[in-house]
């Protein structure tokens, strides 16, 4: 097996230490505040946070394949651990946002390098996690609970609000989270 292949152990490193902050971040930015404010999906105010992190890492990994989706994987099995409810539902849709966001983003990696566009790459894979999240959140939920309930109590009162400013957030996320990547890249 060819060496960029294999999950070697600086990209470990970095999968486990993501995943990690990325669940330290949805604790204190996701949950804390709408258990101060009662305020359904408040956190998602916050998106601007998970998508520097998330681009941070993604651009780490350079195109290497999967190294996205363990982190995302990582990052869910830790999550299950918390007491939040519908965490089931969230785990799934989690899962298959990041498995669609490391096959579709990792497979323009190099087209988009070639042209040193990567911080187009970075910001359109935001935009593509953050709108497409929802989406399969919502999926998820049916499987669980009545597709009509979960459209009225949490689909349009929360992502009408929410959904538009999650996309600017991930959009400034992903811009952020380059210029922090170009950084680290000239200290290494």
């Amino acid at each position: 097996m060819e060496e960029s292949k294999l999950i070697n152990s600086r990209d470990l490193a970095i999968i486990i230490t993501f995943a990690v902050l990325n669940f330290v971040f949805g604790f204190m930015i996701g949950q804390v505040p709408r258990l101060i404010t009662g305020i359904p999906g408040i956190g998602y105010a916050f998106t601007v946070v998970y998508s520097i992190t998330i681009t941070v890492s993604f651009l780490m990994y350079e195109g290497r394949r999967w190294r996205m989706f363990a982190q995302g994987f990582l990052f869910t099995l830790l999550s299950l651990t918390t007491a939040q409810s519908d965490v089931l539902p969230l785990a799934i849709s989690s899962t298959i946002t990041v498995f669609a966001l490391d096959l579709v983003f990792n497979s323009v990696y190099v087209s988009f390098k070639k042209r040193n566009q990567l911080v187009s790459w970075a910001i359109f894979g935001q935009v593509f996690y953050w709108t497409l999240s929802p989406f399969l959140i919502l999926l998820s939920l049916s499987l669980f609970y009545p597709l009509e309930g979960v459209i009225t109590t949490w689909f349009i009162p929360v992502m009408s609000v929410m959904l538009p400013v999650m996309i600017i957030e991930a959009f400034v996320g992903g811009y952020i989270g380059h210029k922090i990547y170009l950084r680290v890249e000239k200290i290494t």
